[in-house]
């Protein structure tokens, strides 16, 4: 409850950036009498989408989820490279051969050591390295610092494993659509200001395969790790951090039917009996009051949905003791430990100490922009709030005003007309009038059409949204740039300028989501997949703002 009631404020801006970007008025906004037009001039959606659109182009520019493994500068416990000479300076008795001739140091034809055509100084190493462990244990010159000479070649332990690693990664990443899920924080994030993912966690993975004599469907499973998308409007954070690493716990809302509660039971450590339980009470789904609005309507009916709550966070060692959970000898001196607990219909269908080690809490929360004293970020449609609504109320007046100053408004002197005539005004009209004062009977009178100055003020409007987002226009496509735009190396100046704003964005969503991601895969094949091969002391890299140079390097050339 006080994660929800803290949240209280995040969601009004939430929700005024959804509606911005979908075009509707909120109920705050009042027309007077005289407002006839209710236009609504979608420029934060552009800008929302561009925005959008450019983190993912950075993060996918190199077709691949934007993270590295690199052994660290100084790698601890491994030897950082091996030299060996791979033509060592040979004694002088075997300088020559049995007819006392010369012996080449460089070799002979037919030695079978001959160097395959096109090759690099890259491929004869790459040729050399399934051979190099075994030759590595043979040889006796193989020492550190050895490998001043020419002809020494090197070999770097920490960077096999680091690159075994990534190989790694970058599959299980593949395996569980991860980059799909990247997409839709994106999303959120350049939306709403934040974007949260959660993961690694071991799901088993179903892989379709059919019998080759039955033609019998006999699917295999493998454990994989499952990285997901969470949105912004299910995670409740401790109220007291500013960041994931403050914080203390996360609740994560679920909406889910009967089948989805039920599938639960097949995941290990849920409580069968309990979920059946919780079922029997039948459907418990509370409407926050902003699902409504998201829905654009309030359908009249129940939501035959169960709220299901998923509580990662601290929680004190008597209560894990009260409801049976085994705790390991090495930790039941504590007072309290992370664990994952599960509720729905106030039954606990969950409760299991944090399979994580180190115990961390596995959710990832990126800022669009940094709001430093706060856990939620600002995203692109909150910066505008003030612009998009000048630019819809400039718009309104130029409507209304036009369609006033269109047409004609007529006044008619009744006295000088035949009585009981039908006033109605179109072309080929005839009013007939009777005697009385001579001159005119209707007069037409045209109202000023002041729509062009109510238009300047919304051009005016609009640049403020471009300074406003740090997002210029001509960045996502607008056409008609005069002045420095108009040459090919002015544009590019601009352009370089523009990319400043996305250079923070695509930082935050290295620091924040990428890296944490990241570590939290390298440590889940550390602790579940033990394989030696990939052991060492590496550091996971995010790559987002190279893939952002790399792109800059490319349009300049």
């Amino acid at each position: 409850h006080r994660a929800e009631d803290y949240r209280r404020q995040d969601e009004d801006r939430w929700l005024r950036s959804y509606r911005n970007y979908r075009g509707l008025y909120g109920p705050d906004v009042q027309f007077t009498e005289a407002e006839k037009s209710r236009v609504f001039i979608k420029i934060t959606k552009t800008k929302t989408l561009a925005a959008y659109g450019q983190i993912v182009d950075v993060l996918f520019a190199k077709n691949s989820f934007p993270l590295t493994v690199d052994p660290t500068e100084l790698p601890e416990g491994v030897v950082e490279n091996v030299h060996f000479d791979a033509n060592p300076q040979l004694p002088d008795e075997l300088k020559v051969d049995e007819k006392d001739e010369p012996v080449s140091p460089y070799g002979f034809k037919g030695d079978g050591k001959e160097i395959p055509k096109g090759a690099t100084v890259k491929t004869l190493q790459e040729l050399l390295n399934p051979e190099l462990k075994d030759k590595l244990e043979k040889i006796d010159g193989v020492k550190e610092g050895l490998g001043e000479t020419p002809t020494a070649i090197t070999f770097s332990p920490a960077m096999i494993a680091a690159k075994k690693m990534q190989k790694k990664i970058q599959d299980q990443l593949d395996e569980s659509a991860a980059s799909k899920h990247l997409r839709s924080t994106a999303f959120e994030m350049a939306l709403f200001g934040t974007g949260v993912m959660k993961g690694p966690f071991a799901v088993d993975k179903e892989y379709p395969s059919w019998d080759d004599e039955t033609g019998e469907y006999s699917p295999s499973f493998r454990t994989i790790p499952q990285v997901s998308h969470v949105s912004v409007w299910n995670f409740y954070p401790d109220p007291d951090a500013n960041n994931m690493e403050e914080a203390q716990y996360v609740v994560e809302r679920h909406k889910m039917s009967r089948s989805q509660l039920r599938n639960l039971k097949k995941r290990p450590y849920f409580r069968g009996s309990v979920i059946d339980e919780a079922i029997s009470l039948g459907e418990n789904y509370d409407k926050e009051y902003w699902e409504d609005d998201l829905a654009d309507y309030a359908p009249e009916h129940g939501v035959e949905r169960f709220e299901v709550l998923e509580y990662w966070g601290m929680c004190d060692i008597d209560m894990l003791l009260e409801q049976g959970v085994d705790i390991p000898e090495d930790l039941q001196e504590m007072d309290e430990l992370q664990a994952n607990v599960w509720i729905c219909n106030n039954k606990l269908i969950r409760m299991v100490l944090n399979p994580f080690k180190p115990a961390t809490i596995p959710y990832m929360a990126a800022p669009y922009e940094l709001n430093p004293y706060s856990f939620f970020g600002v995203g692109i449609a909150e910066n505008m709030d003030d612009t998009q609504t000048l630019m819809n109320g400039f718009m309104r007046m130029a409507v209304d005003n036009a369609v006033l100053s269109g047409n004609l408004l007529i006044e008619v002197d009744e006295t000088n007309l035949v009585p009981g005539q039908d006033l109605s005004v179109y072309p080929g009209k005839v009013f007939r009038r009777q005697g009385g004062a001579p001159g005119q009977a209707i007069f037409g009178t045209k109202f000023p059409n002041v729509a062009g100055e109510n238009l300047q003020l919304f051009d005016k409007a609009r640049v403020l949204a471009d300074e406003s987002t740090g997002f210029p226009s001509f960045a996502h496509g607008q056409t008609g740039v005069t002045g420095v735009g108009r040459t090919a190396s002015g544009i590019s100046m601009l352009m370089g300028a523009a990319n400043g704003t996305i250079k923070n964005v695509i930082k935050n969503v290295d620091d924040y989501l990428l890296r944490p991601l990241g570590e939290g895969l390298f440590r889940f094949n550390m602790q579940f997949d033990f394989d030696p091969e990939i052991k060492g002391d590496l550091e996971v890299k995010a790559r987002g703002t190279e893939s952002l140079m790399a792109n800059e390097v490319r349009s300049q050339r």
